[in-house]
């Protein structure tokens, strides 16, 4: 199965139905189930769903977008730089603006399929697209610091922010022991690699 085989849908509040939907992990699943229609409703983040063109109210897969900045004065200038390396009109820019992947889910039934890295692409081609109404420069991905998770997205493309959890400690002004882990890690992907290969081919 690839998503090709699959019908791509926005949520549609009270009406796309989560109650039969499980990947594996419960905060994920609660979030889809109770909370991404108010969210969407409070136009903090949208939805998606791929479901069978024959049962489309079998969720396989759904993800959260929404409109996010990497504040480049809090970034030390040596990850300024490496975060910003192609950024030709950085002069004055605050902010690159970005799009957050807050939630991604593969139903269990369907997680053998390896559909969580075309969903990643999925979302970095769409970003890149003429069909994307604003500026989006990054990837963003606030991912579960579980080192599973963490090689999951550097294999698909993504870098963490910061090689040590102290420095990202200091970026987010998180007030924790420093022996404390850090429940979860900043890291990117810069679209802008992708939009030229995908000039380069046409």
């Amino acid at each position: 199965m690839t998503l090709n085989d699959l019908v791509f849908l926005p949520l549609v509040p009270g009406k796309t139905d989560f109650s039969n939907f499980d990947c594996g992990r419960n905060d994920i699943n609660d979030f889809f189930l109770n909370d991404a229609s108010d969210y969407q409703e409070e136009l903090f983040g949208k939805t998606y769903v791929f479901v069978p063109e024959d049962t489309p109210t079998n969720i396989v897969a759904a993800f959260t977008v929404a409109n996010a900045s990497i504040f480049t004065k809090r970034l030390p200038n040596a990850r300024k730089k490496k975060i910003g390396y192609e950024v030709h009109q950085s002069k004055g820019l605050i902010n690159y603006p970005a799009v957050l992947l807050g939630r991604l889910g593969v139903d269990l039934r369907y997680q053998h399929a390896h559909l969580g890295p075309q969903i990643i692409d999925f979302v970095a081609q769409w970003f890149t697209s003429d069909d994307n109404k604003s500026g989006c420069r990054h990837l963003i991905v606030d991912a579960y610091n579980e080192p599973g998770l963490i090689d999951f997205y550097q294999r698909n493309g993504l870098k963490l922010f910061f090689s040590t959890e102290q420095q990202e400690r200091e970026y987010r002004a998180l007030d924790v022991n420093i022996s404390e882990k850090l429940e979860t890690r900043l890291m990117y992907r810069d679209l802008i690699l992708l939009k030229r290969n995908s000039l380069r081919a046409k």
